[in-house]
């Protein structure tokens, strides 16, 4: 059954991503039985199955999920969820060429449509996401804005490595700078043995740094000025490899809160979230931002409220948009 359609359109959202993402279809439902705002989802792995774009110097329409094309310069705001996706290629088309061209001309004429003629706000510009998504530029901006950072080094040379190590005050934990999509990559202690994996240690460089004790965790939906978080207490150095363990609502405090709040608008993010993990003294210790993360688990093992502030979130943005748009200011 599709969702209804908003019974007033005084602004228009869409969410760009993939088509197994159940963020978008449950907010999507949300938005429209509320029906303040108009919102679509733009499936964007599945654009080749669907004829999916179409552009000119009158036009640039998009097919959206379950319903008529959307036009980009009707829209108020982009949810940049997961918008640079490969082709799901009929299972016919096997030759390299072909595929790359597929992949390639489907997110160039989406990424040039939305380049021209989307005027209304990005949550979070793609620009701005893909460069928050490196490591080492949220590292930096944590720490200009006076978050608690562990002692870290990036690095593939296995001298500064071991150097690195030999100094460190307590264990050290290591972690991929980017990880690959096909299968997670957790964080680990660096043992003896890894430091003597010479050649492994050369071929790419890794994230080394200084482990923060304790098996409290934060996490936190940031949106806006807002901060949503929980606590995940976990045996395991990385949570992520043993769900679903212990989580709760967290209050954060005014100086971290304001802190995640700072580091968002410096990375030029709308919304993200972001991992800590509280020292000793119970001091919530940066540890990565992630700009589109997944937050939903977070509801459903702890019982705090995500989709309502989100998507309260949403409809103001789309709503403020949408008025500038009506007053000739966009």
């Amino acid at each position: 059954m599709e969702d209804p359609e908003p019974k007033v359109k005084t602004g228009r959202l869409a969410i760009l991503t993939d088509s197994a993402d159940l963020h978008a279809l449950l907010m999507r439902h949300v938005l429209r039985a509320r029906g303040r705002i108009a919102c679509d989802v733009i499936e964007t792995d599945s654009l080749c199955e669907r004829g999916g774009l179409s552009w000119s110097d009158t036009e640039s329409l998009v097919s959206a999920k379950g319903g008529e094309p959307v036009d980009v310069g009707d829209l108020d705001v982009i949810w940049w969820r997961r918008g640079n996706n490969f082709q799901r290629i009929p299972p016919h088309i096997t030759n390299r060429a072909d595929v790359e061209i597929i992949n390639n001309d489907c997110r160039t004429t989406l990424a040039g449509m939305l380049w021209n003629d989307f005027r209304g706000t990005w949550i979070s510009d793609p620009h701005a996401t893909a460069t928050a998504e490196n490591k080492l530029v949220q590292l930096r901006a944590a720490r200009a804005v006076g978050l608690p950072v562990p002692r870290t080094l990036v690095s593939q040379d296995p001298k500064v490595i071991r150097e690195f190590c030999r100094s460190a005050e307590g264990d050290v934990v290591v972690k991929s700078v980017r990880g690959c999509t096909g299968a997670p990559t957790f964080t680990r202690e660096v043992t003896d043995a890894l430091l003597g994996e010479e050649a492994a240690m050369r071929l790419a460089p890794a994230v080394y740094q200084e482990c923060v004790p304790g098996q409290d965790h934060l996490r936190a939906l940031v949106l806006g000025n807002e901060v949503h978080a929980v606590t995940i207490h976990s045996h395991d150095l990385d949570w992520r490899g043993n769900l679903p363990g212990s989580f709760r609502t967290a209050n954060v405090d005014d100086a971290t809160s304001g802190g995640l709040v700072e580091v968002l608008r410096r990375l030029g993010l709308r919304m993200g979230v972001v991992d800590m993990k509280m020292d000793s003294n119970g001091t919530p210790i940066w540890l990565e931002v992630n700009p589109q993360g997944q937050f939903l688990f977070m509801q459903a093992l702890s019982g705090l409220d995500l989709i309502t502030p989100c998507a309260d979130y949403f409809e103001r943005e789309a709503l403020s948009a949408a008025r500038l748009r009506d007053s000739g200011r966009r």
